[in-house]
């Protein structure tokens, strides 16, 4: 092993103990960002990222952690060691973890790791017009390289994309509230991100401090006849499911938040 390799094993290894010292050793995340995909997430954790008091993993990068890299050993140290570098540069006594990785939504076995990894975790997910999310992600998706035709990209890519899956919002609903309460849980709409009230949810929700700067979407939509080209594709695939599904969802946040503002008292 390199001389190099060792300096920053024993470093990495005399930081951790120092996280530990100052977080005690039952330290556990403090909140999730869990979707959607396309859904201003990124924008999200970059926002939270400017407040003082703050610490997310380096570069702000998903960890997939629960879903693909699961590993309880050492107390997850190795989830755990990903906080170290922003750890170090936030200068606040009382910090708040946040991670975002959307990917934690789609999977039922995913939400019942992160409840045992901390049932008192807090959970934010963001969900938006599912017809412009299918879009946005099959826009990422070509830009990247990895998705050609449209009705190619719907009907075969399903299952590698979740290209649907993301957009199952009431089954996401439900599986959330069968593992966490309503205390824990921040559902936020896509086309309020930058709303004033948005960002005092946030802030009460997570005890973070409040601030007027703007969410930096990085990406966006128009309710036009482009979009419409597309839901007329997805529509042919998957016929009025999406559009059953979202309805009913609605109907169930605006229960959600009614509950949610008489908890925090907004």
């Amino acid at each position: 092993m390199k001389i190099s390799k060792i300096y920053k094993k024993i470093r990495d290894n005399f930081v951790y103990q120092y996280f530990l010292f100052k977080n005690g050793k039952n330290f556990r995340i403090d909140a999730l960002i869990i979707g959607g995909q396309r859904c201003a997430s990124t924008s999200m954790i970059n926002f939270l990222s400017e407040s003082n008091n703050v610490v997310t993993p380096k570069n702000n990068e998903q960890l997939y952690f629960f879903s693909d890299f699961y590993d309880k050993t050492n107390n997850y140290k190795k989830y755990h060691i990903k906080f170290l570098s922003n750890f170090l540069k936030k200068k606040e006594n009382k910090k708040i973890f946040i991670e975002k990785t959307p990917e934690y939504c789609l999977d039922e076995e995913y939400l019942n790791r992160i409840k045992e990894y901390n049932s008192n975790i807090k959970i934010i997910f963001i969900f938006r017009e599912p017809y412009s999310r299918i879009k946005s992600a099959y826009e990422l998706y070509k830009k990247l390289g990895y998705a050609g035709d449209f009705e190619k990209f719907i009907n075969h890519d399903e299952k590698k994309y979740n290209v649907l899956k993301f957009s199952k919002y009431k089954e996401i609903y439900n599986n959330i509230f069968s593992k966490f309460e309503l205390k824990n849980v921040l559902l936020l709409n896509f086309d309020e991100i930058n709303s004033e009230f948005t960002k005092k949810k946030l802030s009460k929700f997570l005890n973070v401090e409040s601030n007027s700067r703007s969410f930096k979407k990085t990406n966006s939509y128009k309710t036009d006849e482009n979009l419409n080209k597309y839901k007329d594709a997805i529509t042919s695939v998957y016929g009025l499911k999406l559009d059953d599904d979202y309805r009913e969802f609605l109907n169930l946040f605006k229960k959600y938040e009614d509950q949610f503002r008489k908890f925090y008292k907004f």
